[in-house]
């Protein structure tokens, strides 16, 4: 299997290289937005492939890395718990904005993240005085395959490959920050909280029937406690516009949550209200079953679109 893959990776590269010809160039900002996962890594040498790995061949076969490009934004999360030292037990997450330049060049500048990613994110941004962490990138961006390289010298490249589309597009899809949260008791909203974005910032991605969100917690909790990990998560979702219901399956995720589910397996069921196609509410009835020493019968969550 390595072998075929050591085969696959340099044909795909050069496919795409001969395809770019008969393409028009302008189509790269479209052709990158969407979900792709992470299937292994690519050996490099003085820039050529000279083998890969895929993740189900490696020693942690169990691996998985998510990342979703979507309007000029970026989030990815994996589930490597590569840190035991840390108060988190979960994997990492990114989250920022994205510059796409041609099929071979790509900047992300990101702001916030989860688990070692979103407290490197952090203490980079104090150090420095800075708004994001700039990655420059070098990438090999095809129709359904994309690679990049994360560093000028890198011998590595992550390797990824496109998942398709689950759902037709919908109102929900794009990228959603939560602005305020709600709390029920006997179906009664009881109290309103805003969130403000140096303290937690919560966002989420929702596009043709699969979701990321992250949750960076580092403004709220200190360094030494697991809180400050955060927590993301990747799933699937379906819509029933009609009833005005949002089904999310959730899969495995980042920074403190450490479980995993088989897909379709682990379902929430959210009530919808969109005020627009630029705001909407999101209450979870069974919210009080996970706060036993809580008389609230239910959160509601607020997401305003990220343009």
């Amino acid at each position: 299997m390595k072998n075929k893959l050591l085969i696959f990776i340099p044909l795909i590269i050069i496919s795409c290289a001969q395809n770019q010809s008969s393409k028009k160039e302008s189509t790269y900002e479209e052709d990158i937005l969407g979900f792709w996962n992470r299937v292994g890594t690519i050996q490099l040498m003085n820039g050529i492939a000279v083998d890969t790995l895929a993740f189900k061949n490696s020693q942690n076969p169990n691996n998985k890395q998510i990342k979703v490009y979507l309007n000029d934004r970026v989030m990815w999360v994996n589930n490597f718990w590569k840190d035991s030292t840390a108060p988190w037990k979960g994997g990492s997450g990114g989250y920022g904005k994205f510059n796409i330049y041609s099929r071979d060049s790509l900047t992300e500048l990101m702001t916030n993240g989860t688990g070692l990613m979103g407290a490197s994110v952090k203490e980079y941004k104090d150090k420095n005085n800075l708004d994001a962490q700039t990655w420059n990138m070098s990438i090999n961006l095809g129709d359904n395959a994309y690679s990049q390289k994360n560093q000028p010298n890198s011998k590595y490249a992550e390797y990824y490959e496109k998942l398709s589309d689950l759902e037709p597009k919908s109102r929900i899809d794009g990228v959603w920050k939560r602005v305020y949260e709600i709390a029920y008791v006997n179906e009664i909203p009881v109290d309103t909280t805003a969130l403000p974005s140096d303290v937690i910032l919560d966002i989420k991605v929702m596009h043709r029937g699969r979701y990321m969100y992250q949750v960076d917690q580092t403004g709220l909790a200190d360094s030494d406690e697991p809180g400050y990990g955060g927590f993301g998560g990747y799933g699937t979702f379906e819509l029933d516009q009609e009833n005005n219901k949002l089904y999310e399956y959730g899969e495995w995720g980042s920074g403190t949550w450490t479980e995993e589910s088989e897909p379709k397996s682990l379902k929430t069921t959210h009530e919808i209200t969109f005020y627009n196609d630029d705001l909407f509410l999101q209450v979870d009835k069974s919210y009080n079953a996970n706060n036993q020493n809580s008389n609230r019968t239910g959160r509601g969550l607020v997401y305003k679109r990220i343009k």
